[in-house]
């Protein structure tokens, strides 16, 4: 997986990004245009704000006045909350739907005071990845549905060069990778290495592992 690939996505990322939150101005214009006093309440909202601050950093503004603009603003929002209420809009009106609300469509999070790959990308590097390795549809090929009764009961050294019957071989087999599986992250777990010809299915077992 190279960085490339990488990029792109980032790419296609930062595309949906821009998509939502212009998806949420065009849904706030068309709720201004149906109702223009909502649009009236949030330019006197954001005024408010900027002359709240302004008071606050101004040694010239008495305590009445910061109070009397506290109380415009509290005025408005509860008559925008009305109106809200009756055209039956919830707070999800308001904000932009990014595809992934854990990193609202950017790529990455804030993990311990540093930014890391979201949860959402990762996976879509791993279905990338999963997807150029020409294994096809081995998330209907599990442990449970691996069936031993395909497997011939016979012992034929002459035939499979062991003196164990397909079913048997393969059942060891199976156990060998479950345990794998299971002790993946023991660091004294040994490695499988899978040989054979082509079209021996080492492809399966691999990609039960990575199931």
């Amino acid at each position: 997986m190279g960085d490339s690939t990488l990029k792109h996505l980032l790419k296609e990322y930062e595309q949906k990004r821009s998509w939502a939150l212009l998806d949420l101005e065009n849904r706030k214009e068309e709720l201004y245009r149906s109702c223009p006093r909502l649009q009236e309440i949030d330019s006197s909202l954001n005024q408010f704000a900027f002359h709240t601050v302004k008071s606050i950093l101004s040694s010239t503004d008495t305590n009445s006045s910061l109070e009397d603009l506290k109380r415009k603003i509290a005025s408005l929002k509860a008559e925008k909350n009305s109106i809200i209420a009756k055209l039956k809009l919830d707070d999800s009106f308001f904000v932009p739907h990014f595809e992934c609300t854990k990193c609202e469509d950017t790529g990455y999070v804030k993990e311990n005071d540093h930014y890391e790959l979201c949860s959402c990308i990762k996976q879509k590097l791993f279905d990338i990845d999963y997807n150029q390795s020409n294994i096809s549809d081995l998330r209907n090929h599990t442990f449970n549905q691996f069936s031993l009764d395909v497997y011939s009961e016979e012992i034929n050294e002459d035939l499979y060069h062991s003196n164990l019957s397909p079913r048997d071989n393969i059942q060891n087999i199976k156990e060998l990778a479950h345990s794998f599986i299971t002790h993946f992250d023991d660091f004294e777990e040994k490695n499988l290495l899978f040989t054979g010809n082509t079209g021996l299915r080492q492809n399966f077992l691999i990609g039960l592992h990575c199931l």
